[in-house]
């Protein structure tokens, strides 16, 4: 996720490789923990400003075409 600092105030953001900090007026792209995502959330400081989350990849099912 792109996350963006609006504040006057470096801020710090829980992602999955450990705490990032943000300076004012930057943005950084993370991965956030689903606790730091409710934070950033509920700050009036932080904001997301699109989804860059990786999707976890699902194993493909077999090919039923070749049973002939």
């Amino acid at each position: 996720m792109k996350v963006t600092n609006k504040g006057k105030e470096r801020q710090g953001v829980h992602t999955t490789s450990g705490v990032v900090f943000i300076h004012p007026g930057k943005s950084r792209d993370v991965e956030l923990t689903e606790a730091g995502e409710k934070l950033v959330r509920a700050s009036q400081d932080l904001s997301i400003d699109g989804r860059t989350r990786k999707v976890p990849e699902t194993p493909s099912e077999p090919s039923e075409a070749s049973e002939a």
